[in-house]
């Protein structure tokens, strides 16, 4: 027993180390190899060209095109106040809105009217008497002929002796007569001349006073100027109203404006696409103007945009504004009541909403530009913090930084020169763990 103690162990010992050698002389060592590196997957994409104008947007609010503050011309007693003279009525041009008591221009311009008809009237008198005076001085030169000749042959005779020195002074005092009547005629003459000039300037005076009493006269009745919506009545009926005395308020309809802000990158565009960037200024007249481009206004209410179209017309003063460092500028809008609906809305059916563009309301405008510059289209998830790209030449990585022109969530617009990029290149859409300039990637098959 003490045998098979001893030997037991030692058979288990040796049947395992058989075992082993038996399992090892089996098995095939493997072949170790060095590691291969893999190169990362990447999903690419290829770079396009911008196509069409660029397109901006900023905040805006309506204001007034212009209003109109009627005011009372003459003084007087407000006689009579239509009733469509009032604040939000729309009134077309020429509709009397408010009557002056006109009693007193009236009875003026009668007395006038008279004083002009009795003016007229004396200077026929005057012409008539003139003419008569006129045939008189003709009658007396004939006559004052005569008398010379009648002296004449006293003359002659008195050197004869035929006649004596009495007749021969007769004959003097005749001639005398008759000149002294033909100088008093032309005198005559000459202060009826007078007289009428003096009539003619008084009718004058008396027609440009009439005209005055008319015009004032016509002051009396106010109407409306435009078409348009009372804004505010500031008098009512039997009130005295001094001239210079506020009325009503008025506003034109036939245009809007739209007042808003644009940063100077914005203005960068517009300049660009006249082609006025680095040119040197030609007359202020151009310098001082703003590019006119073509906008559109927008409005959103229970879930749909109302449209209208408009210009960028002209700035809102000179210079930047030293707050907000933005330049104020308006947008004109031609006709305020052409409105385009777009969506659904809240299923109501027809064109509900505003039918008109009404001072006050905010907006959204889209300033469409045609710059002459060339951009390129990368979608948004292609580019990287700071503004990098990941170009992908010959399968290896090239890190280049673009230069942004404008942004949406879904495109980004790069200026292709600044950025060193070309249509067609391709760039890396996906994300990468660790990128380098230089590393080797490999581009994923597009279906």
């Amino acid at each position: 027993m003490e045998v098979v103690r001893i030997v037991a162990p030692l058979g288990i010992v040796a049947i395992g180390l058989a075992a082993y050698l038996a399992l090892r002389s089996s098995r095939e060592l493997p072949v170790r190899s060095d590691d291969v590196a893999v190169a990362p997957l990447v999903e690419t994409m290829t770079v396009e060209p911008h196509l069409g104008g660029l397109d901006f947007s900023v905040d805006g609010v309506v204001v007034p095109f212009r209003e109109i503050d009627l005011s009372a011309e003459v003084s007087g007693r407000i006689a009579k106040r239509s009733e469509i003279c009032r604040a939000g009525n729309y009134v077309t041009r020429g509709t009397p809105l408010i009557a002056i008591d006109d009693r007193d221009y009236r009875l003026e311009a009668d007395r006038l009217e008279r004083e002009l008809a009795q003016a007229s009237v004396s200077l026929q008198e005057l012409d008539v008497e003139a003419k008569n005076t006129r045939a008189l001085a003709k009658l007396a030169s004939e006559e004052l002929a005569l008398q010379r000749k009648e002296l004449q042959r006293q003359q002659k005779l008195a050197e004869k002796r035929v006649v004596t020195d009495t007749d021969l002074d007769a004959a003097k005092r005749q001639e005398l007569a008759a000149l002294n009547s033909l100088v008093t005629l032309e005198n005559q003459f000459q202060l009826l001349q007078t007289r009428r000039s003096r009539l003619e300037s008084a009718r004058d005076l008396w027609t440009s006073q009439l005209e005055k009493a008319q015009l004032d006269l016509s002051r009396t009745r106010v109407v409306a100027p435009i078409d348009g919506v009372i804004v505010r009545e500031m008098v009512e009926e039997d009130s005295y109203v001094q001239k210079g005395t506020s009325l009503a308020k008025l506003e034109d309809t036939s245009a809007v404006e739209v007042k808003c802000n644009l940063r100077m990158e914005d203005l960068y565009w517009l300049w660009a696409q006249s082609g006025a960037v680095g040119e040197p200024a030609r007359s202020p007249t151009r310098d001082y103007q703003i590019p006119r481009a073509p906008v559109t206004i927008s409005y959103e209410l229970a879930g749909r945009r109302y449209l209208w179209d408009g210009v960028l017309s002209r700035f809102d003063g000179i210079g930047v504004d030293e707050r907000t460092r933005t330049v104020p500028c308006r947008v004109l809008v031609d006709d305020p009541r052409k409105v385009r609906v777009e969506g659904t809305g809240t299923g109501v059916a027809g064109p509900v909403g505003p039918p008109a563009l009404v001072r006050g309301m905010y907006v959204m405008v889209s300033v469409h530009a045609q710059p002459q510059t060339t951009l390129l289209e990368i979608p948004q998830n292609a580019v990287r913090p700071g503004n990098v790209v990941w170009q992908v030449v010959e399968g290896r990585l090239a890190i280049r930084r673009i230069r942004v022109a404008d942004s949406t969530d879904e495109m980004v617009l790069v200026y292709a020169e600044a950025s060193g990029l070309k249509p067609g290149m391709k760039l890396v859409s996906s994300p990468l763990a660790l990128a380098t300039d230089g590393m080797a990637v490999r581009e994923q098959p597009q279906e």
